[in-house]
């Protein structure tokens, strides 16, 4: 088990680093084989889960999907580990899965919850989705403009690998998370707007393009 006094939570060393910056949201979609590597490049950027299949390796990694981090630890480890930081759920430490401790041991590893940076109005802290839980971080690091890529909002949950593992939600329930993941962008861009900030869908058209406006690979890249 990890000392209690090792555990690292949101703190000043990475609030408002970038203040005025502009970020790139990395979402795993199929699109995503589309974007040009200069541009994820050319930007400090977040990618979450498998996004090692990619392959990329992300300034910032993010794990709050309760599926990765028992069932892939040791798989998401490297990328984590090369990540400037690797925000990673603290639901599960603790749990006996191998891999798993080692990943929270890691010295760049800071742990999110409930209490992560907050948006007014949020029902689920991670919004259903880790491109949520990325706004927020990238929010609260001071960026002015964050860029989506690969945030497909297609029902048909493709991946930009076939090797992706596939989406573990019950049929039943993927209306309704969908849903729920919807409302969290939409409460997102009430949160960038109001600061004068503000996030641009480069992923595939979609409800994304309505909450927060759409642009050209070619203007950022």
């Amino acid at each position: 088990m990890i000392p209690p006094t090792e555990l690292k939570y949101v703190d000043a060393e990475w609030t408002d680093k970038y203040a005025g910056d502009t970020a790139i949201v990395i979402g795993n979609g199929e699109s995503l084989k589309k974007i040009p590597r200069e541009l994820l490049n050319k930007y400090p950027n977040f990618g979450a889960n498998c996004i090692y299949l990619f392959p990329f390796q992300p300034t910032y990694y993010i794990c709050i999907d309760t599926r990765m981090l028992r069932n892939y630890p040791k798989d998401i480890y490297a990328t984590a580990a090369k990540a400037e930081i690797a925000f990673l759920s603290d639901t599960h430490m603790g749990e006996p899965v191998e891999g798993l401790e080692e990943l929270y041991q890691l010295e760049n590893a800071y742990l999110c919850n409930e209490n992560t940076v907050r948006f007014p109005g949020e029902a689920w802290w991670t919004g259903g989705t880790s491109a949520y839980m990325a706004l927020k971080i990238a929010y609260a690091m001071g960026f002015s403009t964050v860029i989506l890529v690969g945030c497909d909002r297609d029902y048909e949950w493709k991946h930009f690998s076939d090797d992706y593992p596939e989406e573990s939600i019950e049929e039943s329930r993927k209306a309704e998370f969908r849903s729920g993941q919807e409302y969290h962008f939409v409460v997102a861009s009430i949160v960038y707007k109001e600061a004068g900030r503000r996030i641009v869908n480069l992923s595939l058209p979609s409800a994304l393009d309505e909450y927060f406006g759409r642009g050209e690979i070619e203007d950022y890249a």
